[in-house]
């Protein structure tokens, strides 16, 4: 359980090299079942080694995900809170399904150019607008964005605007970010990763709600 980050949009070419990466794991890990060998077998040990190595290829080539548990995101929104990354922002109004002409949780495929159709459409895309809002020139991330299950975007403005602001922090304490890194060590890996998601239209949310 946690929290789960997602890039808008998948760089050139990972989405094929994933599914492949995948099935090379799932082959090695049907050819080390299919051995009917005592774990401690040279032959066992040699395919389990094969599986472990083609696990971890599958997981670098995946770039659009990252991870936080939920103790790690608490510390995560208070490091970057510290760092003047995060500001408080109120997002508009859930869209009411009624001033679309659709019902909520509508899911039944109607036909391309049906009026239904274009309505649940633009409810859609008026829902997608509230999720992914941010101020014409924002100072930072949204904290709400950082929680939640409905999918909420942080934007690329608002990441860059987090990176500047925790530029000019780091200056001026290096001596903090020392001791941040020794404590949560997975914090370059998330920086490096909003950097990445700042060229990839930004990233979703999901995981509980923030309190």
């Amino acid at each position: 359980m946690g929290y789960d980050m997602y890039l808008v949009r998948s760089p050139e070419g990972e989405d094929a090299a994933y599914e492949a990466a995948s099935r090379a794991f799932d082959a090695a890990v049907k050819h080390r079942d299919g051995l009917s060998l005592s774990y401690d077998h040279p032959e066992h040990r040699a395919a389990q080694e094969s599986v472990t190595r083609a696990y971890d290829a599958m997981e670098a080539v995946r770039t659009t995900h990252f991870h936080l548990t939920t103790w790690a995101m608490s510390e995560c929104r208070a490091l970057m809170d510290h760092f003047g990354m995060l500001v408080t922002a109120q997002p508009p109004c859930r869209p009411a399904p009624e001033a679309h002409k659709t019902a909520c949780g509508q899911t039944v495929l109607t036909p391309a150019g049906n009026t239904a159709a274009v309505q649940l459409e633009q409810y859609h895309q008026a829902l997608e607008e509230r999720l992914s809002w941010a101020p014409p020139q924002p100072e930072g991330i949204a904290a709400h964005k950082l929680g939640g299950d409905e999918g909420w975007t942080v934007t690329p403005g608002e990441i860059h605007a987090a990176l500047a602001a925790y530029a000019t922090s780091r200056a001026a304490d290096p001596a903090l970010l020392s001791e941040v890194i020794e404590d949560a060590d997975w914090w370059p890996g998330w920086i490096d990763y909003l950097k990445h998601a700042a060229d990839h239209g930004g990233f979703r949310t999901y995981g509980p709600p923030v309190t």
